[in-house]
């Protein structure tokens, strides 16, 4: 009686042991980091198939009220990816630095460049994973492709005028505004827009009601190869440059998954994320290895010219005296 009373007591003990360790080990299992980003255009779906288990991606979803930091706060992200538009609202939030060493060595002098603009502080909370150039695109476009491939000035072709779409930032029209060789070409620049819409400016290019648009190069790739009624320039005075960047919210206790940018930066993924119009900030050497497997109408867009880079520029925070100088140009530049 006694030796069936321990032998049932020891399994009743060892059943609940087991059902105790299955807890912990369903929540270690179920347990995922997550990578978000509020749009689906900031990461192709070839890099997003490429994070390493655990990680999953999650859209994030801001909600009303809310700030794109506080709904990643929100939803437990442990890494974001944001364009660089978004960085000054992050400036003001707590994030974690990104210690990727093997990573950053890796970056191009653009990138390099880029990061430096915002001081070591901040810098090394940011990492730069895609790189994209601002370009002319155009519909039936072909009378206005040679002016456009040496610079800006096209844009104020009388015969453009309304029918040009320009991006919804100011700061990037005054940037372009600034490689017009024109007295007082901000506001002739701003007479000649349809509308401030890059988001939808495809559409607008699409439906014929614009002939030029100006997007960044990720944005309109795929169609490019599409669509015959399509073409790009690259003007050789340069362009102002998109960053994809991640960020840590300071909630996140993850490591930065390191492997993940090893395996996208090196063949075949690199050669796939090229394709699809997404470039990495490699140095060109790299990239020149990874593109000879992609059809030669790729090539060239995807790689555009080396004086294009050289000359292209990026956005750096801007100090109060600065915003309020800005503001009030473009204030006096209203058509």
């Amino acid at each position: 009686m006694r030796a069936d009373m321990l032998k049932r007591r020891e399994f009743f003990q060892l059943s609940l042991l087991a059902g105790l360790a299955g807890i912990v080990g369903c929540g270690k299992s179920s347990f995922h980091p997550i990578l978000s980003s509020a749009s689906s255009e900031n990461l192709p779906k070839e890099l997003l198939k490429a994070l390493p288990e655990p990680w999953v991606f999650k859209s994030l979803e801001v909600g009303s009220g809310q700030d794109l930091f506080q709904s990643a706060v929100n939803s437990g992200a442990d890494l974001l990816a944001i364009g660089d538009g978004w960085i000054p609202e992050f400036l003001k939030e707590e994030l974690y630095p990104i210690q990727s060493e093997a990573i950053l060595s890796r970056l191009d002098r653009q990138a390099k460049e880029f990061l430096e603009g915002f001081g070591l502080t901040i810098s090394a909370k940011i990492l730069p994973i895609g790189v994209s150039p601002w370009v002319m695109l155009f519909r039936n476009g072909e009378k206005w492709l040679s002016r456009a491939n040496e610079g800006w000035n096209v844009l104020l072709d009388p015969e453009l005028t309304g029918h040009l779409v320009l991006p919804a930032s100011p700061r990037l029209i005054m940037s372009l505004a600034d490689r017009i060789e024109e007295t007082d070409g901000l506001r002739k620049l701003r007479q000649q827009a349809l509308t401030f819409d890059d988001r939808n400016g495809l559409n607008w290019l699409l439906s014929g009601k614009a002939r030029v648009v100006i997007l960044p190069l990720y944005r309109c790739f795929r169609s490019l190869s599409r669509d015959p009624r399509l073409s790009i320039a690259f003007p050789l005075s340069g362009a102002p440059l998109h960053w994809t960047v991640l960020v840590r919210p300071n909630v996140s206790k993850q490591f930065f998954p390191e492997s993940w940018l090893d395996e996208a930066w090196s063949m075949p993924l690199l050669g796939k994320l090229l394709a699809r119009g997404w470039i990495p900030p490699l140095p060109t050497s790299e990239l020149l290895e990874a593109i000879h497997y992609l059809p030669d109408a790729k090539k060239t867009i995807i790689l555009p010219p080396e004086p294009f880079w050289e000359n292209s520029w990026s956005f750096s925070p801007l100090s109060k005296f600065e915003m309020k100088g800005l503001e009030k140009r473009w204030s006096q530049s209203t058509p």
